[in-house]
């Protein structure tokens, strides 16, 4: 069988490997001297399998993210031992290179090998492939049987009782108190929250960051993703590795189905021990640091690991990207990546949609021309209108009427949350690399996330205001 392969490896020839493929008689579509050429050529010209050497500069989860988004076989190539971090890439097809002799690609000719399992990546083994199923045999004269005879009821052996398989865990829906008309709490089931805002830097990032601090100190367990594939930015913004992005790594898994709450807990990240937030409370699964890996983040992989991470923690708060364009409507190619497609799929993936606006001139003018936009990719998924940076200074007198009134005369919203203006505390956010809610908990600004947070259903109940009988009185 004869394939057409690509290869990335770099400017340096492998003869005795390209040898062996033309020997082979497949035929090479492409060589490749960088991973960012890799990932062009595999969006030009698809070849059938791209082999990949174990190599720094080429063992990115970029290229086979797009490899395996295109449906091309991705194949490792190594020199005697696999590098940590091409293990990391979870690709189960390896070549391996012994000095100058030729090297054996039979297994190209094979079916792909099954993806790796978490056990199996852990202690570098194969997954153990099932037993086949025993033939049939062949038709023939159907054999006289004599009749049997009729069991002695006294001599039928005791049924064999089953284990017991101890009590069945409930449904996981964490309990929330939260501010209701009646006496009694109601709890709130897990839920998606997507944060939106058009382009212009309107505060996505700030808000979902703050708003995931105060879910988290209001004792939810949290779960913190980076979904923005124009260029992320919550790990930067929060003092956070992003030289393997969590977000991406959870997409990888999920699309090889071994994604799960061990995993998610391994790629994410906590808050640094300056915060004082516990590190279960916070998790964070940062973002994708270069734009050109938004091949990883397919709308499948986003869908299949926010409902992974909604098992995971109580709420998921989802920083998003602005560009609400439908890919499918730029490109006549029906299989290639979509990148919007990870925003989209945020969106109708969530319980609730954050949608973010700037309180100027022309923040609220890209917000009113997006929001219809917006309603129509989420359907009847409910939206929280959120309005940051409110001051008199650039809106006159009385900022947070004149917001209220615009948005209802244009877009007919009369129940936004307004925030206040307070560059100080947003500066201490970012200098000290921590949410606005820990950095300047006494802040306008927190003040504004936390009505967003009781906007949501997670007001903290009030207080019924009666005094303790054993109170301290001071008398006379």
């Amino acid at each position: 069988m004869s394939l057409s392969v690509g290869l990335a490896i770099g400017a340096r020839p492998l003869e005795p490997l390209e040898l062996a493929l033309l020997r082979a008689g497949h035929r090479i579509e492409w060589r490749a001297h960088s991973a960012d050429e890799a990932i062009s050529l595999l969006a030009e010209r698809a070849p059938d399998a791209v082999l990949i050497l174990d190599d720094p500069a080429f063992t990115r989860a970029d290229i086979v993210g797009t490899a395996d988004l295109l449906r091309v076989r991705s194949v490792l190539v190594h020199r005697g031992a696999v590098s940590a971090q091409g293990a990391r890439l979870d690709v189960a097809d390896r070549i391996a290179l012994e000095n100058d002799a030729p090297p054996d690609v039979s297994l190209l000719d094979a079916a792909p090998a099954p993806a790796l399992s978490p056990e199996a990546v852990a202690f570098g083994t194969p997954a153990v492939a099932e037993p086949a199923s025993p033939p049939t045999p062949a038709p023939g004269p159907e054999p006289t049987l004599a009749p049997a005879p009729e069991p002695d009821p006294a001599a039928r052996p005791e049924p064999r009782s089953q284990p017991d398989p101890g009590p069945v865990a409930p449904t996981r829906i964490p309990y929330h108190p939260v501010e209701t008309e009646g006496e009694h709490p109601e709890p709130i089931p897990s839920r998606v929250i997507t944060v939106w805002g058009p382009t212009g830097a309107p505060g996505r990032t700030v808000t979902a960051t703050a708003l995931a601090a105060e879910l988290a100190l209001r004792g939810r367990r949290v779960a913190l993703v980076d979904a923005d594939t124009y260029g992320g930015t919550i790990a930067p913004a929060l003092g956070l590795l992003d030289e393997s992005p969590g977000f991406a790594a959870a997409c990888r898994l999920a699309g090889s189905r071994a994604l799960s709450a061990d995993e998610l807990t391994r790629v994410s990240q906590p808050l640094s021990a300056e915060s004082g937030v516990p590190a279960d409370r916070l998790r964070v699964l940062t973002g994708i640091g270069r734009p050109s890996r938004w091949p990883e983040l397919s709308s499948d992989r986003v869908t299949a690991t926010l409902e992974a991470c909604r098992e995971w923690c109580d709420v998921v708060v989802v920083d998003a990207g602005f560009n609400l364009e439908s890919d499918e409507e730029l490109s006549s190619d029906i299989f290639a990546p979509r990148r919007n497609a990870a925003t989209i799929a945020a969106l109708r993936a969530a319980d609730r949609v954050v949608a973010v606006g700037a309180a100027d001139p022309l923040g609220l003018a890209r917000f009113l021309r997006t929001y219809p936009d917006l309603v129509e990719a989420v359907d009847d998924i409910p939206v929280q209108v959120v309005i940051t940076r409110v001051r008199s200074s650039i809106l006159g007198l009385d900022p947070a009427g004149q917001v209220r009134h615009t948005l209802d005369r244009f877009a007919g919203i009369r129940d936004a949350v307004l925030v206040d203006d307070d560059p100080v505390a947003a500066d201490a956010a970012l200098l000290r690399a921590l949410p606005v809610p820990l950095a300047a908990p006494k802040s306008a600004l927190r003040t504004g996330v936390a009505r967003l947070a009781d906007a949501l259903g997670y007001a903290v109940p009030r207080s019924t205001g009666r005094r303790s009988p054993f109170a301290w009185r001071r008398t006379g």
